[in-house]
């Protein structure tokens, strides 16, 4: 591709993939990729099958991704409401740039809960990707139950309670 086009088409790559998606929810259950990666700070790693027994959100974002942006403060009150015994909020930043200016990015937005850095593979690995953020919940059995697309506020909130209560989502008993 010649330089003068390079730039026009990653911009226009990077606008489409973050739209502001029709905000959806999907239930499924398969398991839960397990993927260990490092946390933005060094500090180690996350698997996610080391936080069986727990209920987990992972959210797919990027600091480029303004719907994402926009939906930090809810997955920060998330992550404070239920605490770390028995749910663990995940953010999983899909980035190309430095770690370093990713940790002062989660600074700036004050998110405390974990964030590790994705892999090229990250995105494959939980199954189709239509659009940041997508966030996917995961049961105490290490079971993806839902994914969400968009910012889906309330419902994300009633889920995961409802999933740390009950052990499943639904009608119907598992």
């Amino acid at each position: 591709m010649s330089g003068r086009w390079t730039f026009p088409v990653l911009a226009l790559v990077a606008a489409l993939g973050c739209q502001e998606p029709v905000a959806q929810s999907e239930s499924s259950e398969h398991a839960a990729p397990d993927l260990v990666l490092s946390k933005i700070d060094g500090s180690g790693t996350v698997s996610l099958a080391e936080n069986e027994g727990k209920v987990v959100l992972v959210d797919l974002w990027a600091t480029w991704c303004v719907p994402c942006i926009a939906e930090l403060p809810h997955l920060q009150e998330l992550s404070e409401a239920f605490g770390e015994e028995d749910f663990l909020m995940l953010g999983i930043v899909l980035e190309s740039g430095e770690r370093e200016d990713v940790m002062a990015f989660v600074a700036e937005q004050n998110v405390t809960y974990t964030q590790v850095m994705g892999e090229p593979d990250t995105i494959e690995a939980f199954g189709p990707f239509l659009a940041y953020p997508t966030k996917y919940l995961i049961d105490r059995r290490g079971n993806v139950v839902k994914r969400y697309i968009g910012n889906v506020g309330k419902e994300l909130s009633e889920d995961v309670q409802t999933l740390i209560e009950n052990g499943f989502l639904g009608d119907v008993d598992h």
